[in-house]
């Protein structure tokens, strides 16, 4: 069971969202690009330079000027970051960059995202050219998510298990203490209440997702 079907979950109307700007969520791409990078191990000169070379390094948010600032971030940290692949996906996702946002029943496809960075980072006209979705299909991507976030906090709280969709190893009634996948809907939430500037957040490290 999902919890009360009854619930309702506010998502802000077409025409009462403050969607982030394109350009800015190009910036915002490249900016996830360069910290995942770093936190997986590339080169950690490489990584500011892509910072460097779009002149990035004021769109940092504080953790991630803190982290690339650390020459010897902590193992748990760099993991954290590591999950930013998937706020990743849903930016070029909105960006038109990759042609779907499919059910979160995996990671994300990390080489295909791969290719799409690098050929985001090597067009001086990434940002200059960005463009985004519809708001209707970000608004629709974010209820939907919020709403999948919900049922697993849901079943958290009530020691239930996650649907066997849910569940990497395709195992039925696996308890959701123990589902990897939360990180991906969680980090979607994240990108997706960034993007429409949900409860006017201060910056990135800010964004909420309550459920």
């Amino acid at each position: 069971m999902w919890g009360d079907a009854r619930i309702s979950l506010y998502v802000d109307d077409d025409e009462q969202v403050n969607v982030q700007r394109a350009d800015d969520v190009a910036r915002r791409a490249l900016v996830l690009w360069a910290v995942v990078l770093r936190a997986d191990g590339y080169d950690w000169e490489k990584s500011r330079n892509i910072l460097t070379d779009n002149n990035l390094l004021s769109y940092l948010s504080p953790q991630e000027q803190a982290y690339m600032d650390d020459p010897e971030p902590d193992q748990d940290t760099s993991v954290g970051f590591v999950w930013r692949l998937e706020s990743l996906w849903v930016m070029l996702w909105v960006l038109e960059r990759l042609p779907d946002l499919p059910w979160p029943s995996s990671m994300c496809d990390v080489p295909l995202l791969g290719k799409t960075m690098k050929e985001a980072e090597a067009d001086p006209e990434f940002i200059k050219n960005a463009r985004l979705l519809p708001t209707r299909t970000l608004l629709d991507a974010q209820d939907l998510s919020m709403k999948i976030l919900w049922a697993i906090r849901d079943a958290y709280i009530k020691e239930l298990c996650i649907p066997q969709d849910f569940d990497w190893r395709n195992e039925a009634d696996t308890p959701v203490s123990l589902c990897p996948m939360v990180g991906v809907v969680e980090q979607r939430n994240h990108a997706l209440n960034w993007l429409v500037n949900f409860m006017d957040p201060l910056n990135w490290d800010e964004v909420d997702t309550p459920t």
